[in-house]
């Protein structure tokens, strides 16, 4: 038999055949992982698979051998680490227990847990003769390591003496102590080959103690995940480590992120359908950065629930939006939408700290790249937009609507940026018009808002209507910052002028707001209350509805435009989106969806009887409903990524301008939209027109959560809004 037929041969032990099989599935889950991005799951069972194959490879592979004995016999000589089978077997179950671990936890396999395991396959290959040895040379890398972090975090001198106290701490001092350790237990001196392994060791050690801020608090606090294939999924944990920010574009984040995706089972069950649809991204797909808040400060005893008792129904409707909009992308384009969801904590808080992360990843996300969203017009919010803008990066905001410093003008007056709703000034506008017009005589407008020097949205507001208001000579305004310097005089059993009072605060106070316009006017009403557009988040959560206990009317601005609105192909794609997604509603398959707006009855007089929203449907899991509403959040943001397709072109890294010239760029004419009559122009990277406009519903009662009025109450409609 000639030389090559036995060496040929030789190979067929089972111990060669186990090394070999451990390093072709390394080999295939990180083409898996790159051509793919395998989740989790399916890693996992791959492997386990792949694993159960290769025993049974094994023992195939004894029978084999038993009959080549004689041929393996006259076999040359093959090389110490593949002929030493003990430790063959050993390295290639670590490899393999390796990848395990690491697609249970992560979610993916990627490059770097491949070296990993070949690194740690081949310490374990090295040492594992000797476990005594393992344990001194182990010890030995712990203790200079944690030397390292020392030196490495107190050096108070150069970089260049900070970088050879580290070299000497971490390479020259563990080689030559070890030498001595290793006499002391009486173990054979070591080779260069161990003294290598306990530099590299140190090393890396020393480095994850160094880095630890930015691992161990979101490990401590399950907001934590390691590298991934894609490169974009990044959590932190925030400093009282309740809660997690960063970016998700993955369905399973780790063992590590548990609660990523936050506590509420509606809220989180979205989120992970909208991240399941992400495949790895390719030149011409469209990736959008939703940036929200989905978190918030858990209650004193813990619960899937928020302190002050907010929910995100609004965040929810933007979700659905991008669910929609992904599935509808896929089914008519070549390209697809891959959805980045970005928590930046209660009222944004971390919307600076999110705009770094997108920056930083902004060659991962993709050519096609836009945030849309932003939570609320806070001061922390418009620094992270121009973060954003002057990295390159278009912003689409659908509904925030500050004019704080420049009232009329956009919440950030700059190119690239797409403000879809119209400024503060506009409503304001609207009400003084309306008021004008029921009080010719006069009336005074009571404005109440707690004074928060961060919160663009309220003080800007608060400003617009006093200017609003003031060309009336026969009017007059007030400015409550407290809720106790509200009064009987807005009541409607009192003497004087007409008292209006405007709720111009964040909807989370509404409760208390409405709670004590019930104890001034006792069993009296209020002879009018109009709220601003952040009440109508209010207004979408059916049980804070019910809970209110006021049974008199509330004027409210809505953030976008009701079913009955749409267009017709518009209308029949999201119905089919709707019916496609049955089962996050709570509908059977059977089910159908209808707009109630669109009734005839409802078109006459604009009120919505039974009405349900996509959220309620998904929340009132005691009381279900079938839905019939939209939900006043999702059409801006639909028509957000409708523009955003239009608008961005497939630009590569190389090729990409400069970030001003970039957005400046970006043009789209009379690009139609989701409603009737709704068009987008875009010119100079700006928005010409908005395209949501200013809507004055009413409901009546308040607490009675099924009853909505798309239009203003009898007592505000203009004379053109009068059915004659």
């Amino acid at each position: 038999m000639s030389g090559r037929g036995r060496l040929l041969r030789s190979l067929l032990t089972a111990d060669v055949l186990l090394r070999l099989a451990a390093v072709v599935l390394a080999g295939l889950i990180v083409i898996r992982s790159l051509l793919a991005g395998a989740a989790g799951l399916w890693s996992i069972v791959l492997v386990l698979a792949s694993a159960a194959a290769l025993w049974a490879l094994l023992r195939l592979g004894v029978r084999v051998r038993s009959v080549l004995a004689d041929a393996t016999a006259d076999a040359p000589s093959l090389p110490s680490f593949i002929a030493d089978r003990p430790r063959s077997r050993l390295a290639a179950i670590l490899a393999l227990l390796v990848l395990i671990v690491h697609a249970g936890i992560t979610g993916y396999v990627g490059v770097w847990t491949i070296l990993v395991t070949v690194a740690l396959a081949a310490i374990a290959t090295l040492l594992s003769p000797n476990l005594r040895l393992v344990l001194v040379l182990g010890t030995t890398a712990v203790v200079f390591a944690a030397a390292t972090v020392f030196v490495a975090t107190f050096f108070q001198g150069s970089t260049e003496a900070r970088a050879l106290a580290v070299s000497l701490a971490a390479v020259i001092l563990p080689v030559l102590v070890s030498d001595k350790l290793v006499g002391l237990f009486k173990q054979p001196a070591l080779t260069i080959t161990h003294q290598a392994v306990l530099a590299v060791l140190t090393l890396l050690l020393g480095y994850l103690g160094w880095t630890r801020a930015d691992w161990l608090p979101g490990v401590m606090h399950n907001c934590y995940t390691l590298p991934t294939s894609t490169g974009i999924t990044v959590l932190r944990a925030t400093a009282d480590g309740t809660r997690c920010y960063g970016l998700l574009d993955t369905a399973d984040a780790g063992v590590f992120a548990a609660t990523a995706f936050g506590r509420d089972p509606v809220t989180t069950a979205l989120e992970r359908r909208i991240l399941a649809a992400n495949r790895p991204l390719e030149p011409a797909d469209l990736t959008v950065v939703w940036l929200g808040a989905l978190s918030c400060d858990p209650p004193p005893g813990g619960g899937t629930g928020c302190a002050d008792g907010r929910d995100y129904p609004s965040e929810r409707d933007q979700l659905r939006a991008m669910l929609f909009a992904q599935k509808h992308i896929e089914d008519t384009t070549d390209h697809r939408l891959h959805v980045v969801i970005a928590d930046a904590t209660q009222d944004v808080r971390h919307a600076g700290d999110i705009a770094k992360m997108i920056i930083e990843q902004r060659d991962a996300l993709g050519p096609r790249l836009v945030v849309i969203g932003g939570g609320d017009s806070r001061d922390t919010t418009q620094t992270a937009i121009s973060s954003l803008l002057g990295a390159g990066i278009p912003f689409i905001a659908p509904n925030l609507l500050a004019d704080f410093g420049a009232p009329g003008r956009p919440f950030v007056d700059r190119a690239g940026y797409l403000q879809l709703a119209p400024p503060n000034l506009e409503y304001a506008t609207d009400t003084a018009v309306r008021l004008s017009d029921e009080f010719p005589d006069g009336y005074r407008l009571d404005i109440y808002q707690q004074p928060n020097a961060t919160d663009l949205y309220t003080t800007s507001l608060v400003n617009d209507l006093l200017a609003a208001v003031a060309p009336n000579d026969r009017a007059s305004t007030r400015h409550l910052p407290a809720l106790d310097r509200i009064d009987e005089t807005i009541c409607d059993d009192t003497d004087g002028p007409p008292t209006v009072v405007y709720f111009a605060d964040r909807w989370t106070r509404f409760a208390d707001f409405v709670q004590r316009i019930k104890e001034v006017c006792g069993h009296a009403r209020p002879r009018l209350v109009i709220a601003d557009g952040s009440v109508s988040r209010f207004m979408a959560n059916y049980q804070m509805r019910a809970v209110s206990m006021a049974d008199w009317p509330v004027d409210y601005y809505v953030g976008g435009p009701g079913c009955s609105a749409l267009t017709e192909s518009s209308l029949t794609v999201l119905t089919g989106q709707i019916q496609h997604f049955h089962d996050l509603f709570g509908m059977a398959k059977e089910d159908r969806f209808t707009c109630a707006d669109r009734a005839p009855e409802a078109a006459a007089s604009g009120e919505l009887r039974d009405a349900c929203t996509l959220d309620a449907a998904a929340k009132m899991t005691s009381q279900p409903c079938l839905p019939n509403d939209l939900g006043g959040f999702l059409l801006p943001a639909w028509d957000a990524v409708v523009l955003a397709d239009a608008l961005l072109p497939n630009t590569g890294r190389d090729s990409r301008p400069a970030p001003a010239d970039y957005l400046a760029g970006l043009k789209v004419t009379d690009l139609q939209l989701s409603t009737t009559g709704s068009m987008a122009t875009v010119t100079g990277g700006r928005l010409v027109k908005a395209t949501v406009p200013v809507l004055l519903w009413h409901v009546d009662p308040l607490n009675d959560p099924a009853r909505v009025w798309e239009r203003p109450s009898p007592t505000l409609l203009l004379p053109a809004e009068k059915t004659p």
